[in-house]
């Protein structure tokens, strides 16, 4: 079976670009089923991410993290836009090299119960992948099983037994397992540890460090908790009601955060001395529904610094400061 060498993270051509990518989801009534709106999930997200980095996704529930990660991946079909991936527009891509170019994208999912079926051996649902895309023998897809299950920290002999018998964080080392399986360039990790407990997050966060360094890894990391993406993240996203607020390093998101909606989620870090934090945002009510979003910058309706204008025109991204970006009328024209 093949494996994938090591490669060193290249800075001219992105593993993946993605620009202008719009998903919306029909609104349909009555018995005709007649389309009267949109949910615009995802409204025109551009970034891109190169060979052995992490990219982390942050935002409240309902900003469009998730169907961003899954349209990706192809797992549901994107309104408009374009997603190049290791040179090839994804969606482009008929089924043939679609098919093909799948092994290299793959996803762990949230819930690491209901993502494992629970009437096949653990062995079975690693090397399914290689059965799909007819790679090996039986004999190699368990001896490969044995080994990433090893790789993640489980025994050989666990090939045999079922999910129900494994612990979450067990259960979602073998869904890192299967994702790995395949050798691909690219894993989306969605909240992966969000269903754990506090002390099995951190082991799971290593281990996902340790296999990158290892396998050369690309990852697109989506938390709620700011703690974990600042500890696995070499950029940061902060999307709000399908749209881009703010994109920086690590390192400038949690030190210099511009977008007062930034502002407002790592204040909301809990911290053991609050003090620490030099800057206060406050932010009230409920995300507007992406059915009817708000005009102008669509944070505008919660916003603690709204000015007139914020109502009125959407504000551009900005670029400050060489690759830190902010959708914002403070930093505009």
């Amino acid at each position: 079976m093949e494996e994938r060498k090591m490669q060193k993270p290249t800075e001219s051509e992105p593993l993946l670009t993605v620009s202008s990518l719009v998903k919306y989801f029909p609104v349909k009534e009555g018995i005709f089923s007649k389309v009267v709106n949109q949910v615009r999930a995802v409204d025109g997200v551009s970034f891109s991410l190169n060979s052995g980095q992490t990219l982390g996704l942050v935002g409240e529930s309902g900003c469009g993290k998730t169907t961003l990660a899954r349209v990706l991946l192809k797992l549901i079909p994107a309104t408009s836009g374009e997603i190049i991936f290791d040179g090839m527009n994804i969606l482009q891509a008929d089924s043939g090299q679609l098919r093909k170019h799948r092994r290299n994208m793959q996803l762990i999912f949230q819930d690491p119960f209901s993502s494992l079926n629970p009437r096949m051996r653990v062995g079975k649902i690693i090397s399914e992948p290689l059965s799909h895309h007819n790679m090996g023998d039986s004999r190699e897809r368990r001896k490969k099983a044995e080994e990433l299950l090893e790789i993640v920290g489980l025994q050989k002999s666990d090939i045999w037994r079922y999910p129900h018998e494994f612990s979450g964080g067990q259960r979602q080392r073998i869904g890192i397992a299967r994702s790995l399986v395949l050798n691909p360039k690219l894993i989306i990790c969605d909240e992966p540890v969000s269903a754990l407990d506090v002390s099995i997050q951190s082991q799971i966060l290593n281990l996902l460090d340790n296999l990158q360094k290892e396998f050369n890894l690309t990852y697109i990391f989506i938390a709620h908790g700011l703690n974990v993406i600042r500890h696995m993240s070499d950029r940061v996203i902060v999307m709000y009601l399908g749209k881009i607020m703010e994109e920086a390093t690590s390192d400038k998101i949690f030190a210099s955060p511009l977008h007062p909606y930034t502002k407002a989620l790592l204040t909301a870090i809990p911290v053991p001395n609050p003090r620490s934090i030099d800057f206060e945002a406050t932010v009230e009510g409920d995300v507007p529904s992406p059915i009817n979003p708000p005009s102008g910058c669509r944070f505008h309706t919660r916003c603690p610094e709204v000015m007139e204008i914020c109502s009125k025109k959407e504000p551009g991204f900005t670029l400050i400061e060489g690759d830190h970006r902010v959708a914002c009328h403070l930093f505009g024209e």
